[in-house]
């Protein structure tokens, strides 16, 4: 049963946005010459383009949707949807004297942030309680602009995908590792506790629920 708690401990056991922090430093520490930057919520390319979020090239990464939490091994882990909106506009490469359409440097970004997704010394971003990118569904690069945004000079794309912040909740198979006691005639071999207070609550459950 979940205890009371306060809003103040909830705020400090947020990991979500630890983990939005530490992709944006990884995204940004990857590609040189790349402005990261977190930003709360899904995004439509007129913000963008009104509001001036981000210069381009640009990234802004956020979470979309946070999903029930699932039990594991004893455990659970939480599924969160990442989105990293991706903001290009035609890039002068100056040493070369060309031009660069903005649909060749998005496919660089976004090409890029999937394979830092598949990086599994990567894609941990740092922190010992996440999961890899899910595989299903995969990660995924996709244009989200319309022809009204690319004729004003902006093209909008974004890479989305699932991790699991893992671990979360008490593990009623951790701890001291109960001592295996030989067999008896009636119930055979079993674990034996130091003492009742030791029992998961599972356990004695199960014991309860016991015929004679």
């Amino acid at each position: 049963m979940i205890e009371p708690t306060t809003l103040t401990d909830l705020i400090n056991a947020d990991q979500v946005s630890a983990m939005t922090l530490a992709i944006t430093a990884t995204i940004g520490a990857q590609i040189g010459g790349l402005t990261v930057r977190s930003h709360p919520g899904k995004l439509d390319i007129y913000d963008v383009m009104s509001r001036d979020l981000i210069r381009a090239p640009g990234v802004l990464l956020g979470w979309t949707q946070i999903k029930a939490m699932r039990e594991t091994a004893g455990h659970y882990t939480m599924p969160v949807d990442f989105a990293a909106y991706i903001v290009a506009e035609d890039f002068a490469d100056k040493p070369r004297g060309r031009r660069i359409p903005r649909e060749t440097v998005a496919n660089a970004i976004g090409t890029r942030l999937l394979a830092i997704l598949n990086d599994p010394d990567l894609s941990d971003w740092g922190l010992a309680n996440i999961g890899l990118p899910l595989t299903e569904p995969a990660p995924a690069f996709r244009p989200m602009f319309t022809a009204t945004a690319y004729q004003k000079g902006t093209a909008y794309y974004a890479v989305t995908w699932t991790q699991e912040i893992i671990g979360l909740g008490p593990d009623f198979l951790g701890g001291e590792t109960p001592a295996f006691v030989a067999p008896d005639e009636e119930r055979g071999p079993g674990l034996k506790f130091l003492a009742e207070t030791d029992i998961p609550p599972e356990i004695i459950a199960m014991i309860e629920g016991e015929e004679p």
